[in-house]
C-alpha cells in the first residue's frame, strides 16, 4: 500500500521478553538461510544489527523436498500488542446492504497483510532470532492478534467511497442489481486498489455471479441462505450403536431443549434405552425419533444468525474415530448453535495419542469455523485438561502439536474446560457416516512436518529405517508409544520420560521429542561412535547431537564417551595439578636436609646446594667434578661444621643414587630420600634457590665481577636477612644468634630470645596462605588415582606428532603421597601423579546400564543373575 506506515499500538507497561534461539537441524540450516535471503530481497524482512528487547524464536517448516515455511512463535510477543477496537460490521449489516442485488464478484487479496508496511517503532516487536542472526519484519505479519482489526480499518478506509462493496476483513464482496451498474462498481474498486497498490489473488477471485457464499451464507437473486455445509454432518450422522452414544446424542438435542417442541415425546423412544437394565435395541421407533431430531437440529428455527459482536463459543471433542465442533453464540440468555462440523480420523490419525486427538479437533475446528472466528474475540471449549495447559503461551509442546498451535496464533481465543458430559461436541465425534470424501486429512501436512523432522534428525550413519526398525521392538520406545497412544503414563517403568512427556511424539514406530528424534537403546553407542567420527570434544559434540537425537541422560552419556575415547585420552590435556602439600617443619636446625647441584656453569664448574629445612639455612660448594665421591666429601666439610642431619633429600640423579653415596651416608646414620622423577616440585625447597643463586651468577658475569666472590656476598645477605615464610634470618635459627654485616645495627649480635613456637607458627601460616592461594591460582584437585587403577603416562615428545601421553596404559602398583608407582609388562617406573592420567575404559552404553542394573539388585534374589562384561 502506496504512503503508509502501520503503527501496532504496543503496551509499555507489558515486560519485554527475549527468547532464546530454538535448535534447528543442520540439514535445514541451508534452506533457512535462503528463505531468509528470499524475505529480505523482497523486502519483508531486515536484519538488526542493535539490541532488541523483543526476540521471538522461529520454527521451520519442511514444505516438501526443496522449500520451507518460516514461522515465528510471536505469542509472547502478543501480550503486548493493544486493540484497535475498530467495530467489524455484522453479517446482518452486510446482507441488508446486498438487498435486492443479483449480481456479486468476491476479491481475494494476495498475502494481505504484506500489503501493508510497518512503521519502524513498530518493528521491534516482531524481531526474531535465528542461528545466522536477528531479523525483524517490515510488512505486517499473520501471527499479529491485533492484525484483522487494522487490516479491517485500513481497508474500510481505502473503499470508502466505492458503493456497491462491502468487506470483513479480507473478504470483499462487490454488488449490483444490474450487470451494467456492477461493471461499474467493479471497475471503481479495482481502479482504487491499483492506485493504493494492493495486488489481488486471480486465482481466488470470482466476477459476475449469480450466485456466491460469503460469510457462511448463500447469497443469490431468490435471497439469502445458509449454506449445507452448516447442517450437514449433523443430517449424516448414523444412528447411536450403544446406550452411551445415545447419550451423547441427546447431550447436544438438550442443548436447544427450549427450541424444540415436543421434545419429551420425540425423544422418549432414545431416553428408554438410557435406562438401568434396559437391553439396548434399536427399531424403527427408536430409528424414527433419531431422524425427526436430526431435522430438527437442522432446522432454521435451532440454528441461529451469527452475529460478529456477540460472545462466541467453539465446543471441541474427539474420539477414537472422528472429530468434531459446534460454534456457539450467545444471542439473548440463551447460547444458540450456528454451525455443526465433523470428520472422520484417517488410519494415521487413528494412532496418535490421546492428547494429539484433542489438541487435532481444536484446530479442525478453528479452522473450519475462520470464516467467522477471524478477527474477533472467542472462547475455545474442551474436556481435555490438558489441552488448555498446551496452547498457554509458554509451553513447550511435542513437534506436532507445536506446528499447530502456532496455526492458532494469529487468532484471538481463551481455553476453558469441561467435564465430557457438559461437551455438546461428543456425538459428533461418534457418530460418523462412513464417509471416505470425509475421512480426507486436515493434518497431512503436519504428518509430512514430522516426517521431515525424523529424516533432517537421523544421523548420516543411521537410517530412518533403522532406528524405526529398532524402535519398534525396544521396551522403553513400545511403552513411550502406548502411553502417548492411551495416556496411561502413570503406568510407564521409565519414569525419566515423564518430565518430558508433552514434547513427546509419535510417528509410525519413530519417536521424537519436539524436533528430535528419540534413540532407542541399541544404537545409542553406534550414534555416539557416529557423532565423535574426528574426534570432536565434549562441547562440539553435544551441539551436534542436540540438534537431532535425545535420550535419557544423553549428555552423561557423551561426555563418558569422549572421557573414554582411546586416542582423545593419548593427545588429551594433563590431569589438574593436585593441591600442594607443604612439608611439616621439623623439630630443630640441621635435622632434614635437602641438596642439589646446579651447573655446569660457564667455568665447567657445579655447585653442591644444601638448604636446612628448618632454619633455610644455606650451604654451597664449588666442585669441578660431580662424582660421588667429590660430594660425599663436600657434604663431609658441611657435617663438620654443623654436625650430621637425622634425612638427606636430593633428585634422582646417577650421582645421589649410587651405592657409594648411599653407604657414605648410611655409615653416618642418614637417611636418603629422593624425589619423585620428573618432579622437581617435590624438592622445591632447594629447587626454588637455583634460580636465586643463578640471577646473582649472571649479574655477576654481566657487571664483569668474580662471580665466585660475589656468590659469597649474597651467602652473607641471605643467612642475614630474614626469611620471607619465618621471619626470622636463617643464621639465627642455626646458630642461635644474629650475624654481623655491614650493615649497622643498634641490636645486640649476640642476644637471640625468639621463641621456637613462634617460629613454628609463622612459618605454618605463611604456608597455609601461600598454599591457598597457588592450589586457587592453578585449579588444583585432589587426584583420584589409586593402587589397581589404569594410567596413562606423559610422554616425552620428541616431535610434533608424539601425543601427550603413551598409547598403552600402566597399572599403579603404589602410592605415597604424589608419588605413584605404576608397572607395564613387568618395568616400573616412579612418577608424580602430574605425569599420570587416569584411563577410561572405552565407553560402552549397554554395559554401563547393565552394570548400573547389577549393582542394584538384591544378591539373594538375583544370586543366580549374571551380567556381561564380567559384572555379577
Amino acid at each position: 500500500m502506496k504512503d503508509f506506515q502501520l503503527q501496532i499500538p504496543i503496551d509499555e507497561k507489558i515486560e519485554p521478553v527475549v527468547q532464546s534461539v530454538r535448535r534447528i537441524p543442520f540439514s535445514l540450516r541451508e534452506k533457512l538461510e535462503k528463505k531468509l535471503l528470499e524475505l529480505e530481497n523482497n523486502d519483508i524482512i531486515e536484519r538488526v544489527n542493535s539490541p532488541s528487547r523483543w526476540v521471538s524464536p522461529v520454527v521451520v517448516v519442511p514444505k516438501g523436498d526443496d522449500d520451507i515455511r518460516l514461522v515465528i512463535d510471536i505469542r509472547r510477543s502478543n501480550t503486548a500488542a493493544k486493540r484497535v477496537r475498530h467495530p467489524i460490521p455484522t453479517v446482518d449489516e452486510v446482507l441488508y446492504d446486498l438487498n435486492g442485488s443479483t449480481v456479486y464478484s468476491k476479491l481475494d487479496i494476495s498475502n494481505a497483510y504484506h500489503q501493508l508496511e510497518l512503521h519502524p517503532d513498530s518493528r521491534e516487536v516482531t524481531t526474531f532470532i535465528t542461528h545466522v542472526g536477528m531479523f525483524r519484519y517490515k510488512r505486517l505479519l499473520q501471527g499479529v492478534s491485533c492484525a484483522s482489526e487494522m487490516f479491517q480499518k485500513v481497508l474500510e478506509q481505502v473503499l470508502q467511497n466505492c458503493p456497491g462493496t462491502r468487506n470483513i476483513m479480507d473478504d470483499i464482496i462487490v454488488h449490483a442489481p444490474t450487470k451494467d451498474e456492477h461493471q461499474k462498481c467493479l471497475e471503481n474498486v479495482l481502479r482504487v486498489l491499483h492506485e493504493k497498490g494492493f495486488t489481488l489473488n486471480s486465482s481466488k477471485c470470482q466476477f459476475e455471479m449469480s450466485k456466491v457464499t460469503f460469510m457462511g451464507n448463500v447469497l443469490s437473486e431468490h435471497g439469502v441462505g445458509p449454506t449445507e455445509s452448516k447442517v450437514r454432518d449433523v443430517l449424516n450422522a448414523r444412528a447411536p450403536r450403544n446406550a452411551a452414544e445415545v447419550r451423547s446424542f441427546l447431550g447436544l438435542v438438550n442443548f436447544n431443549a427450549r427450541y424444540i417442541q415436543n421434545l419429551a415425546s420425540i425423544s422418549e423412544p432414545m431416553r428408554r434405552l438410557t435406562r438401568k437394565n434396559v437391553r439396548f435395541k434399536w427399531g424403527r421407533e427408536e430409528q424414527n425419533s433419531f431422524d425427526t431430531l436430526k431435522q430438527k437440529l437442522a432446522s432454521a428455527e435451532i440454528l441461529g444468525y451469527f452475529d460478529i459482536n456477540a460472545k462466541t463459543q467453539v465446543v471441541t471433542d474427539a474420539s477414537p474415530y472422528g472429530l468434531s465442533a459446534v460454534l456457539t453464540q450467545r444471542q439473548g440468555n440463551d447460547y444458540r448453535v450456528i454451525c455443526y462440523a465433523s470428520r472422520s480420523l484417517t488410519d494415521v490419525e487413528r494412532r496418535y495419542s490421546v492428547t494429539e486427538k484433542e489438541c487435532a479437533g481444536v484446530i479442525f475446528g478453528v479452522e473450519r469455523f475462520h470464516t467467522y472466528l477471524h478477527g474477533i474475540d472467542f472462547e475455545l471449549v474442551t474436556d481435555c485438561k490438558a489441552v488448555q495447559y498446551i496452547f498457554a503461551p509458554k509451553s513447550k509442546p511435542s513437534a506436532r502439536i507445536e506446528r499447530w498451535v502456532l496455526r492458532l496464533q494469529g487468532y484471538r481465543y481463551t481455553m476453558r474446560h469441561v467435564p465430557s458430559r457438559e461437551n455438546i461436541s461428543d456425538c459428533l465425534s461418534r457418530l460418523l457416516a462412513d464417509d471416505k470424501e470425509k475421512r480426507m486429512s486436515y493434518f497431512i501436512d503436519d504428518d509430512n512436518y514430522i516426517l521431515n523432522i525424523a529424516r533432517a534428525a537421523t544421523p548420516e550413519a543411521v537410517t530412518t529405517r533403522e532406528i524405526e526398525k529398532a524402535s519398534r521392538y525396544d521396551p522403553e520406545m513400545s511403552s513411550i508409544r502406548d502411553c502417548l497412544m492411551y495416556g496411561l503414563w502413570y503406568k510407564i517403568p521409565f519414569k525419566e520420560y515423564l518430565i518430558v512427556k508433552n514434547e513427546l511424539s509419535a510417528i509410525g514406530f519413530l519417536v521424537l521429542r519436539g524436533t528430535r528424534i528419540v534413540v532407542p537403546k541399541e544404537l545409542r553407542s553406534k550414534i555416539l561412535e557416529a557423532a565423535h567420527s574426528g574426534h570432536p570434544g565434549i562441547v562440539s559434540m553435544k551441539q551436534s547431537l542436540r540438534t537431532r537425537v535425545w535420550w535419557p541422560q544423553i549428555d552423561q552419556d557423551i561426555e563418558k564417551y569422549c572421557k573414554s575415547c582411546h586416542g582423545c585420552q593419548l593427545e588429551g590435556p594433563p590431569a589438574p595439578p593436585e593441591p600442594l602439600k607443604p612439608t611439616e617443619l621439623p623439630s630443630g636446625p640441621w635435622e632434614y636436609l635437602a641438596c642439589d647441584l646446579l651447573g655446569p656453569l660457564p667455568t665447567g664448574e657445579h655447585l653442591v646446594v644444601v638448604i636446612d629445612f628448618y632454619s633455610r639455612f644455606m650451604e654451597i660448594e664449588i666442585v669441578k667434578s660431580t662424582t660421588s665421591e667429590n660430594i660425599a666429601t663436600v657434604l663431609m666439610k658441611m657435617f663438620a661444621r654443623h654436625g650430621t642431619c637425622f634425612l638427606l633429600r636430593t633428585d634422582n640423579a646417577s650421582y645421589f643414587t649410587s651405592d657409594y653415596f648411599k653407604s657414605f651416608l648410611k655409615e653416618h646414620g642418614i637417611k636418603l630420600t629422593h624425589s619423585t622423577p620428573l618432579a622437581p616440585n617435590q624438592n622445591g625447597q632447594v629447587e626454588r634457590q637455583m634460580s636465586s643463586i643463578m640471577k646473582r651468577i649472571r649479574i655477576a658475569i654481566a657487571e664483569k665481577r668474580n662471580w665466585k666472590h660475589e656468590l659469597q656476598t649474597y651467602l652473607l645477605m641471605y643467612r642475614s636477612s630474614p626469611h620471607a615464610t619465618t621471619g626470622v634470618s636463617p643464621a639465627e635459627l642455626l646458630y642461635g644468634r644474629k650475624i654481623r654485616t655491614k650493615v649497622p645495627c643498634l641490636q645486640e649480635y649476640g642476644k637471640f630470645d625468639l621463641s621456637d613456637q613462634s617460629v613454628r607458627d609463622r612459618d605454618c601460616e605463611k604456608k597455609e596462605k601461600s598454599k591457598q592461594y597457588t592450589d586457587q591460582k592453578r585449579n588444583a584437585v585432589e587426584n583420584s588415582i589409586s593402587v589397581g587403577d589404569l594410567v596413562l603416562l606423559r610422554n616425552k615428545k620428541k616431535d610434533k606428532t608424539d601425543t601427550r601421553f603413551s598409547s598403552k596404559p600402566y597399572t599403579v602398583t603404589q602410592k605415597h603421597g604424589n608419588s605413584v608407582t605404576i608397572e607395564r609388562d613387568g618395568v616400573q617406573y616412579n612418577r608424580d601423579v602430574t605425569h599420570l592420567k587416569k584411563y577410561e575404559t572405552p565407553f560402552s552404553e549397554n554395559t554401563s546400564h547393565e552394570k548400573k542394573k547389577c549393582m542394584s539388585k538384591k544378591p539373594e534374589k538375583y544370586k543366580d543373575y549374571v551380567c556381561e562384561n564380567e559384572y555379577s
